[in-house]
């Protein structure tokens, strides 16, 4: 369950073929492998509560993941409702699965190398400013009923962005997110997400803990929901909770 990875890791997946099928002998076949496959369509909404009379802010991230040459692709659009109405940098980003199911600690193992850019776009100043590379890992780790997801990010901030955890930020921002779940069923999952991010230069941050719930509709929809209360935060205008909800469709 991945509801509270929010612009982590929605275009990285630990979950890719790149590696097995590397690993695998070559053999010959009249039918070609498809350049483009795997057609994703992700929707999360959510809101950010602030705190005091400061005004609440919902979200939405629009993502379109897509696998081509062996790579993990994907462009995500987030808009935002609070004061104004806008939308914010677009994402173009993608991700290489270095590792997949690899014994290791008594797990079945994987690991992907992530990157992208963040587009200077935007509007009613949720925009950003200049073209901002970030760049990050995803790991995990599958131990039957019990898996643990780590991601960590880093985005070079060259101008300013709007970010809805933190704000308005004008320096590089490092994000990690945890997820340790459960599986209840073969459709049902519940853990708990640990969210951190930090304003590197100044030391502002949040770190936000709370549960989450994923459900496989169907063979290829998914929906997960989540809720994080701060455990530390320092910031011009703080967090009360953040709650967000999320459906992914599998074409």
């Amino acid at each position: 369950m991945k509801t509270l990875l929010t612009g982590l890791a929605l275009g990285a997946s630990v979950t890719g073929t790149a590696f097995a099928q590397a690993t695998q002998p070559v053999t010959a076949s009249s039918t070609a492998a498809p350049l483009v496959d795997a057609l994703t369509l992700k929707e999360t909404f959510s809101l950010f509560a602030k705190d005091g009379s400061n005004s609440s802010v919902a979200a939405l991230d629009s993502t379109i993941g897509v696998k081509a040459i062996g790579l993990d692709w994907h462009i995500t659009v987030p808009a935002y409702v609070s004061d104004s109405s806008g939308y914010g940098g677009l994402d173009v980003g993608t991700s290489w699965t270095a590792l997949n199911a690899v014994d290791f600690i008594g797990s079945k193992t994987s690991l992907a190398i992530q990157g992208g850019l963040w587009m200077p776009i935007g509007s009613a100043n949720y925009e950003t400013t200049n073209l901002d590379p970030h760049l990050g890992l995803l790991v995990g780790f599958d131990w039957g009923k019990f898996n643990l997801a780590q991601s960590a990010d880093w985005r070079f901030v060259g101008g300013s962005y709007y970010d809805p955890y933190l704000d308005r930020v004008s320096d590089d921002v490092a994000s990690l997110v945890t997820n340790f779940d459960y599986t209840l069923s073969e459709t049902v999952s519940v853990g708990v997400d640990l969210t951190q991010k930090y304003v590197c230069s100044v030391g502002d941050g949040v770190v936000l803990l709370g549960p989450s719930v994923e459900w496989k509709a169907a063979s290829n929809v998914t929906v997960g929901a989540g809720i994080g209360f701060p455990v530390w935060q320092q910031l011009a205008v703080e967090n009360n909770c953040v709650a967000n909800a999320a459906i992914s469709l599998k074409f």
